[in-house]
């Protein structure tokens, strides 16, 4: 493939995860603590989301016990990674317009 369509499809991409970073910026967030080692980082976000009975759409914040953190998207279609829902915004436009509006 040659240096000028790659380059173009870079910028597309580009533009693409900073419109749906915007987007995802429009909605709540939470933020929550991972307990112990053995325990994933979303099945702490999935008991944080069931204790707290948190509504759609939202992000949440896992803070691990090394110090990293990891994001995920709470949707009506279910718990999904910040990074896939940054780079998928289109399937979410239409629930989280209803929030922003």
């Amino acid at each position: 493939m040659p240096k000028r369509i790659r380059q173009k499809l870079g910028r597309y991409h580009l533009r693409r995860k900073l419109s749906g970073k915007v987007l995802l910026s429009k909605v709540t967030s939470f933020s929550c603590y991972q307990q112990n080692h053995q325990e994933k980082t979303c099945t702490t976000a999935r008991k944080f989301i069931r204790n707290n009975n948190i509504q759609t759409p939202c992000v949440i914040t896992v803070l691990k016990i090394s110090g990293s953190e990891e994001k995920f998207f709470l949707s009506n279609n279910g718990l999904f990674s910040y990074k896939y829902a940054i780079e998928n915004h289109n399937l979410f436009s239409l629930e989280i317009a209803d929030i922003a509006s």
